[in-house]
Order: structure tokens, then C-alpha cells, then sequence
């Protein structure tokens, strides 16, 4: 049987949906990053053939029959890493035709079906992709948790973790954010802390889980925790406005993606508020179909 494999591979896991002919799903399978920009080489090739093997073990199928392979990947834009994801690809045993992109592209293309449109994605990390009207695609926003990253979950966490050394230092504001940051790692003393921020088991992935608990904290009214998810929404804001002046874009679809947009009341509630208060034609949708199956229709048209 042969079949068309769509994996969207975000910045803490990876989800991968196999189709047959007929656009039939035959398979469904999740797995861990894909971001060969923020793991080891072996850890994300050790991430994909776990996944591959999950994959043929569910669907009693063989890798010599994958026609093709669409896959959108967290880190895959920068230097030689969407050569490098496809040389694993190839390694494992995948023989057909493997494209390779970003995961924001991929949503983008999977939301708007390569129409003009926008989408704004706020998980781990978060970006922002458009479509314009000539079928332009523009970025804002994505630059790396060293960097940029603003709106995202890491963001959020990392936010949470520096109010709560402040106030352990005795230079910042007292907020129940500390109690609940030191009860996440464990550890009451910022030496400890920082053991796990600068070790080697570090993982953008565990801190974004912080943003959980900034929103707990904002919800009982803490000024921290607000001030975090106010500046947040600035950020996924600004991104926003910047796609939509770029490419002229005034009355179309700005598609939302990711745990912070979509699920965060807060953030996506001071995000709706702003856009449409300076662009009342715009429409804010969250994303209906999954990333990973609109890449494997995106592998279909590659051979079709």
C-alpha cells in the first residue's frame, strides 16, 4: 500500500498522520521534537525513528512505501537544518520524495490551503506567517529563545523564573509567582534554579509548562503574573500588525495556533481586543484543520 506522511513538528512535540490514495488517514502517532536547532542531532534522530517505528508498527506498513513526505519542523529555517532533517529522514529509510520547511509555514500553508491569509502561532515559541495576494509568504517574529520568541510559552516561563530571582534577591515585587516557580523546580534557592537553566538537561519545552502557572497566578489577580500576560499579548500583537501592514491584508483570515493563543483567555482576549479595535474587517479563527494532516495533503500534491 503505498501512502503520504504529514508530520508537523513543533518545539515540544511532534505529530505525524499518514494518508493512503484516497486521502484516507491510515495513522496517527505522536512522538518528541523535531528542533534540531534546540536538541542534539541524535536526539532528534533518535526522536524520528521512534516516531517512523510507531508509525509502521500502527499501520503494519513498510518505509519502502512512503511515496512522499511533507514535513514542517520548529528550527528547520536556520543554517543546514532542513538538509540535515532530511538526510535523517533518508538515513531511517524513507525512499520517496521528502520536502522540508518550518512548522509555522507549514500551519500557514495547511490553514489557508496557499491562500492569502495570516497566521500567528504561540506554543513553545511563537511566529508569524502571511500569504499575500501574490502569493508572497512573509515573516515576522521566530527569531529563537535567545533572541525573540515573544507571546510564547518559553517566554512566559522565563518571565515567571526572572520575577521570582527578583524577588528572591530582594529586588523585585512580591508575587505568589515565586512560591509557585520554586514549587515547579523544586528548589528554593536561585543557585538551584539556574543548575537546571544552564545544565545540560535544560529544555525550552519545561519551562514553557511555566506559562500554566502564570496564568493560575494572573487569574487571583497577582500584578506580576498580569504584567507577564499583558506584555505577552503586546508581543503576539505587534507581530500581528506588522503581517497585516506588510502585506496588505485588511479584511482577511488571521488563523490562530499553539497552546498560548488558542487556550489562554487572557492573552488571546487582549490579543482580539487590539486587532480588531485597528482592524475591525479582519477575522480571527482558530486553525480547524491539524498542521500534520494538512502536510500530508500538501505530500500528496507533491507526487500527484
Amino acid at each position: 500500500m503505498q501512502y503520504f506522511i504529514g508530520i508537523d513538528g513543533g518545539g515540544s512535540r511532534s505529530r505525524l498522520v499518514a494518508i493512503d490514495k484516497n486521502k484516507n488517514v491510515i495513522a496517527r502517532c505522536e512522538g518528541d521534537t523535531t528542533n534540531i536547532a534546540a536538541e542534539t542531532y541524535s536526539g532528534v534522530f533518535g526522536n524520528i525513528k521512534n516516531l517512523l517505528g510507531e508509525f509502521c508498527t500502527a499501520a503494519a506498513a513498510s518505509l519502502d512505501n512512503c511515496k512522499s513526505l511533507y514535513i514542517g519542523s520548529a528550527g528547520a529555517s536556520t543554517g543546514e537544518n532542513a538538509k540535515l532533517l532530511e538526510n535523517i529522514f533518508r538515513d531511517i529509510g524513507v525512499g520517496g520524495k521528502i520536502k522540508v520547511t518550518n512548522d509555522a509555514e507549514l500551519a500557514l500553508l495547511a490553514a489557508t490551503q496557499e491562500e492569502p491569509g495570516i497566521i500567528i502561532i504561540a506554543g513553545t515559541g511563537s511566529v508569524g506567517y502571511a500569504i499575500d495576494k501574490e502569493g508572497t509568504t512573509h515573516r515576522a517574529g521566530g527569531w529563537g529563545h535567545l533572541i525573540d520568541d515573544g507571546g510564547s510559552g518559553y517566554r512566559i516561563g522565563m518571565d515567571a523564573i526572572k520575577a521570582t530571582l527578583m524577588e528572591l534577591d530582594g529586588r523585585g515585587a512580591k508575587t505568589i509567582l515565586t512560591s509557585m516557580v520554586t514549587g515547579f523546580f523544586k528548589q528554593t534557592e536561585p543557585a538551584q534554579i539556574l543548575s537546571y537553566i544552564y545544565g545540560n538537561s535544560f529544555h525550552k519545552s519545561k519551562i514553557a509548562k511555566i506559562a500554566v502557572l502564570v496564568e493560575e497566578a494572573a487569574n487571583q489577580g497577582d500584578s506580576t503574573a498580569i504584567a507577564i500576560e499583558a506584555q505577552a499579548a503586546r508581543d503576539l500583537i505587534a507581530i500581528t500588525q506588522s503581517l497585516i501592514h506588510k502585506t496588505q491584508l485588511f479584511s482577511h483570515n488571521i488563523v490562530l495556533s499553539g497552546g498560548i493563543i488558542l487556550h489562554n483567555k487572557n492573552i488571546r482576549t487582549m490579543f482580539e481586543a487590539a486587532i480588531y479595535k485597528s482592524f475591525p474587517n479582519m477575522q480571527i479563527i482558530p486553525m480547524s484543520e491539524s498542521a500534520e494532516l494538512g502536510a500530508a495533503h500538501i505530500a500528496f500534491k507533491l507526487v500527484n
